[in-house]
């Protein structure tokens, strides 16, 4: 089951995750690494974790790359999230890295640490019509591009209009409201609405939300390995997140942890008893779809009231990532560049991957668009000019932050901790996952 914290953490767009046995005119079976002939000829595999949307685009990407490419057939390796990973390691440790993967942030460094990834940049892929910035998120200091966005994001709030108008608010200014402007505002709703409705969600143990709030204060959540923020900081995060359940802005602790672990369509945002909640930008139109007249989506908050300091960042959905031993690596960078590159692909996988990085395959798509893909769109260029540098990719270990915070966090709204104590353990916690 998706639930709205998993959806938050792995940024995925579109519920229930399926796999598709590989198959189709492009596929061909068997196992082992790619291989290749002197007349052109290449045998891939391609692995990916996916939903039924997904499964069926990259199929039909597939297809459309034998059409150009016919000496070069594409085994199909999909899966589900939750096993993706263990057989990606299984596979690494025996020799078996597929050709081409669909590569996480959480996990970019702990392959390109083991010499799994090829640099893509040295193998002669194309990145000339990406959008500035969106290149250096996937690249580290011991390959270079290890892999290549596949589509891109930026922590989005998503308002729940129908909310907003019972309760008599207006939708505030995202581009010079503050933090104890968000509060205010849940605030005024929780209280102008029937028990049980709160102006927010509890926010306070959403990690893409907790960067945001550390870059604005000078620091990042990873620096040369290590933590990037100080106990201070974290303490005063945690301050913030107290004073939302406190002023009622968000719902009790035990409500709000209900709350992460119900179905997307289930959860209080979707059922009208919440009017904000935080999300990745290519969860919009999964959000959209749940909500009757659509959500409003806005930045994030920030410390001086002003948008040009929001520090938000180009954060790849997912990537594409070529093995350093593929039997074939120029047929599989030249895969990689179709799906890329090739507006052909882009106009199959749309944005259900996230907003192509590629500017020239994002304007050929945009026609195609409907409104609720538009409003993922819109947002992300509306930011563009505002975006701060691109964070340090996780280090090895630090794919446990998320749990990490989650439990501070709700030992903190629960009591058991002090704002300061979680801020504390929330360092301590992350140098032990980081070694």
């Amino acid at each position: 089951m998706l639930t709205r914290r998993s959806a938050l953490s792995l940024g995925i767009a579109v519920p229930g995750l399926t796999a598709l046995a590989a198959c189709g005119p492009n596929a061909s079976g068997g196992s082992g690494g790619g291989s290749g002939g002197e007349d052109g000829s290449a045998s891939l595999r391609l692995a990916w974790w996916g939903n039924p949307t997904r499964d069926e685009n990259t199929q039909k990407v597939v297809d459309a790359y034998a059409e150009i490419a016919p000496d070069v057939t594409i085994a199909l390796e999909p899966g589900e999230w939750s096993g993706y990973w263990d057989k990606l390691a299984t596979q690494t440790a025996g020799n078996d890295f597929p050709d081409i993967v669909q590569m996480d942030e959480k996990y970019l460094a702990e392959y390109g640490g083991r010499g799994a990834l090829l640099d893509l940049a040295g193998a002669g892929l194309d990145t000339a019509d990406f959008a500035p910035g969106s290149v250096e998120v996937g690249e580290l200091p011991e390959v270079g591009l290890a892999a290549i966005n596949a589509g891109l994001n930026a922590l989005a709030f998503l308002i729940n209009p129908e909310v907003f108008e019972a309760a008599g608010v207006d939708i505030p200014d995202d581009t010079t409201w503050t933090w104890d402007d968000l509060i205010e505002t849940a605030t005024k709703i929780t209280e102008a609405t029937p028990d049980g409705t709160f102006g927010m969600t509890q926010m306070g143990s959403v990690q893409g939300l907790f960067q945001v709030y550390v870059r604005q204060a000078g620091q990042d959540q990873y620096k040369d390995g290590a933590a990037g923020f100080d106990a201070a900081t974290a303490t005063k995060w945690f301050e913030w997140a107290k004073k939302v359940q406190d002023e009622e802005a968000g719902p009790s602790a035990s409500v709000s942890v209900e709350d992460t672990a119900q179905a997307m369509d289930q959860s209080l945002f979707a059922t009208g008893k919440v009017a904000m909640t935080v999300a990745w930008s290519n969860q919009v139109v999964a959000h959209d779809g749940l909500v009757p007249s659509g959500v409003v989506v806005l930045r994030p908050p920030s410390m001086t009231g002003s948008a040009s300091d929001a520090q938000l960042w180009y954060k790849a959905s997912m990537y594409w990532a070529v093995s350093a031993k593929a039997a074939n690596p120029e047929a599989a960078v030249a895969f990689v560049d179709f799906l890329v590159n090739s507006p052909d692909a882009g106009k199959i996988l749309s944005v259900e991957r996230g907003v192509p990085g590629n500017l020239t395959v994002r304007e050929a798509i945009v026609p195609d668009l409907d409104e609720p893909n538009m409003k993922a769109v819109d947002f992300l260029e509306s930011v563009e000019a505002e975006l701060g540098e691109a964070p340090e990719i996780t280090p090895q270990g630090g794919g446990q932050f998320e749990d990490i915070l989650t439990r501070a966090c709700e030992d903190m709204l629960f009591g058991t901790l002090t704002p300061a104590e979680a801020g504390q353990r929330v360092l301590d916690d992350l140098a032990g996952a980081l070694g």
